[in-house]
């Protein structure tokens, strides 16, 4: 039996639709962090992005499946950032460092996810809430298992202080949402350099040991 060839139009069609998803991804995540996911409308991002309504029904039948795949792209991202970083075998608290680097880098770096995800008033700590896709639960899971993880192996090694390692994950990942937040709050003016500097200092105070004797000041 001969293989069936593709049909040169049909590649075309696929290859355009695939450029206005993209597209349309990233005109969604930008009318989601100005408005909100509830104020937003199709016809704005329609608008926002220059295609007709035919053609953004015809790739994203709704508004929640366009805020689901951007939920679903920059999840994934996030943890295959987290699944590298813990994956390299240096110390618990070299590791963190890298960790908290990357994930600023990601967030300065992709500013709209970051004020939609913070519009949607959702806890970096608790699992997502009922009714999320069990992609969401897995991947926020995954990145605190990873997390607890590196913090385990801290523990271990007497860089971090001797507390049960899934809730210093999950401390972790509150701290980072605050200053985050803070971030976002006073206009996003703060270079990267400084947020890490900053997360960074937080983590030392917060979660590594002290010589005895020092005390915090």
């Amino acid at each position: 039996m001969k293989a069936v060839r593709r049909q040169p139009r049909h590649d075309a069609r696929r290859a355009r639709n695939d450029v206005y998803r993209q597209h349309i991804f990233e005109a969604a995540e930008q009318v989601f962090a100005e408005r909100g996911f509830e104020t937003a409308t199709l016809q704005e991002i329609g608008k926002r992005v220059g295609l007709s309504m035919g053609t953004i029904y015809g790739i994203f039948p709704s508004k929640g499946e366009m805020l689901q795949a951007i939920l679903d792209a920059r999840g994934e991202s996030i943890l295959e950032l987290v699944r590298d970083v813990a994956g390299r075998g240096a110390g618990g608290r070299d590791t963190l460092k890298a960790l908290l680097e990357g994930y600023i880098d990601f967030f300065v770096g992709h500013p709209a996810f970051l004020q939609m995800h913070l519009r949607q008033g959702s806890s970096w700590v608790l699992s997502p809430e009922n009714g999320s896709t069990g992609s969401r639960v897995r991947v926020w899971s995954e990145i605190h298992r990873l997390q607890a993880d590196i913090f385990r192996r801290g523990v271990k090694d007497g860089s971090f202080i001797d507390e049960e390692p899934g809730l210093l994950a999950k401390l972790f990942s509150a701290l980072d949402q605050v200053l985050l937040s803070e971030w976002v709050a006073e206009g996003m003016k703060a270079p990267r350099d400084e947020l890490v500097k900053r997360l960074d200092a937080i983590v030392e105070r917060t979660f590594c040991k002290r010589p005895l004797g020092k005390r915090a000041r």
